[in-house]
């Protein structure tokens, strides 16, 4: 994939800034009369920070959040800005050019240049926002001893403030530099603020004390690699259990479909109808996924719902129907419970997707009132739902279901995206989605039929 000119003047930026700061970081450092020993054991605990990664991998893209932050502190507080920018920046390097002869040795086949660029830009990021803060911080303490003013104190939070907020907004920058969607910064931004704000809170503390530390008994500072690395599990064990929660919730969603065969793939299809509207649309990489999920969990809440009434041969009593209608709201129960899941999980978009157009839906939202991605899978809901077959019908010809979409444009559905899922069928997007449900069924079949798998013959 070739770099566009908007990430080549990024990455030109990164080198220029990495460039100058490092010159009168070295500049500035010949001034240093501290211990260059001291410096050197912090710069070894900045590789075991980076060492300890915690995965914030979405469906978009790959992520770590490492614990270098740490000793970084402890470097600024004990050294100063610019011994600091120039070891985290120099560990940094060195630990990048590892990551590729690890990843070159095991597996060849992840080492493009694209992703080598990409992490390597982010020793810029660390010299720079490490010279930022630790300006900061010296700008406001004037020389005064760590924790012996209100002053320091002062600049001890400001610090962290801008280490932070630099951080993470340049983090974003670059995120969004690589997807080409600069109008997701913001959203990147906060994300990287929801994933660890918490946590972080931690880090400054551990920061102070290793300085304190490798002030006056630099011996005992190993003895914070322990709650540093209790830091690390505990944000790893929060992503593992956000994870495997996530997995269940989809889990769960599939098995329902699978307590009636004749909606058996109903929601991958929609989940594939849906993204491919929403690729038409323009939508980012981070928003089409996020449509994706939402389709995988579109009927969750018809875990409710008795089997008598989903696996009924026929049509559906009045009664029945209302009681069919609660697994939106049961959509919006679960959202309102599952807190922590609810970013990667949108079970509001899934419980809306219900609401017609003209505001005659079970809420009573009408227009741009319904959040678009649950627009997007009315649509794409009401395709499948007229093509798939039912214990009372065969389903119905896609000519046929794609006159009845146009019909129900401005009542049931937002013409712009009837619209649009017009544009998807007609470049084969929508075919080539049951083409590869029909492919995932075919190979389930097999594999429950017993058929051997070429792999595990001898």
């Amino acid at each position: 994939m070739r770099s566009s000119r908007l990430e080549l003047a990024w990455y030109w930026l990164l080198l220029a800034g990495l460039v100058a700061v490092s010159g009168a970081a070295a500049h500035q450092a010949r001034d240093f009369s501290g211990s260059w020993l001291v410096v050197a054991g912090l710069g070894l605990l900045i590789w075991f920070g980076l060492s300890r990664e915690v995965r914030l991998s979405t469906d978009e893209i790959h992520a770590v959040y490492t614990l270098d932050d740490v000793p970084v502190f402890a470097l600024i507080f004990v050294a100063g800005w610019a011994p600091a920018a120039l070891v985290a920046g120099l560990v940094r390097m060195t630990f990048e050019a590892y990551r590729v002869v690890r990843g070159l040795w095991r597996h060849p086949d992840r080492v493009t240049a694209e992703n080598v660029r990409f992490h390597f830009g982010d020793v810029a990021l660390v010299v720079v926002t490490t010279a930022a803060s630790g300006v900061v911080y010296g700008a406001l303490d004037q020389g005064g001893a760590l924790l012996g003013s209100g002053r320091n104190l002062l600049a001890v939070v400001c610090c962290a403030f801008a280490w932070f907020g630099l951080a993470f907004a340049l983090n974003a920058v670059h995120v969004a530099v690589r997807r080409g969607e600069l109008w997701a910064i913001p959203q990147l931004f906060r994300g990287n603020l929801s994933s660890v704000r918490f946590s972080v809170l931690m880090l400054l503390p551990l920061g102070v004390l290793m300085a304190i530390f490798a002030q006056r008994a630099p011996e005992a500072v190993l003895l914070l690699v322990v709650p540093v690395a209790m830091v690390h599990n505990a944000l790893e064990a929060r992503r593992k259990l956000i994870h495997e929660s996530r997995n269940t919730i989809l889990a769960l969603a599939q098995y329902l479909e699978e307590r009636d065969p004749y909606t058996l793939g109903h929601s991958q299809r929609v989940a594939g109808f849906s993204a491919a509207v929403a690729e038409v649309l323009g939508l980012s990489m981070s928003q089409v996924a996020l449509v994706r999920r939402a389709g995988l969990i579109h009927d969750l809440g018809k875990i409710d719902v008795p089997d008598s009434i989903l696996r009924k041969p026929g049509h559906l009593t009045e009664d029945e129907r209302t009681i069919m209608r609660t697994h939106t709201d049961r959509a919006v129960e679960l959202g309102q419970r599952l807190v922590a899941l609810r970013r990667g999980l949108p079970f509001d978009l899934a419980a809306y997707h219900h609401e017609c157009f003209d505001g005659s839906g079970h809420f009573g939202l009408q227009a741009d009132e319904i959040p678009l991605a649950s627009r997007i899978l009315a649509v794409a809901d009401t395709y499948d739902a007229m093509t798939s077959d039912r214990p009372y019908r065969r389903g119905m010809a896609e000519t046929d279901a794609l006159l009845r979409l146009q019909k129900a444009r401005g009542t049931q559905l937002d013409p712009a995206l009837v619209d649009a899922f017009m544009v998807a069928y007609h470049r084969g997007k929508i075919e080539a989605v049951k083409a590869e449900w029909r492919s995932a069924r075919a190979r389930r079949d097999e594999v429950a039929r017993g058929t051997p798998i070429a792999a595990c013959q001898p």
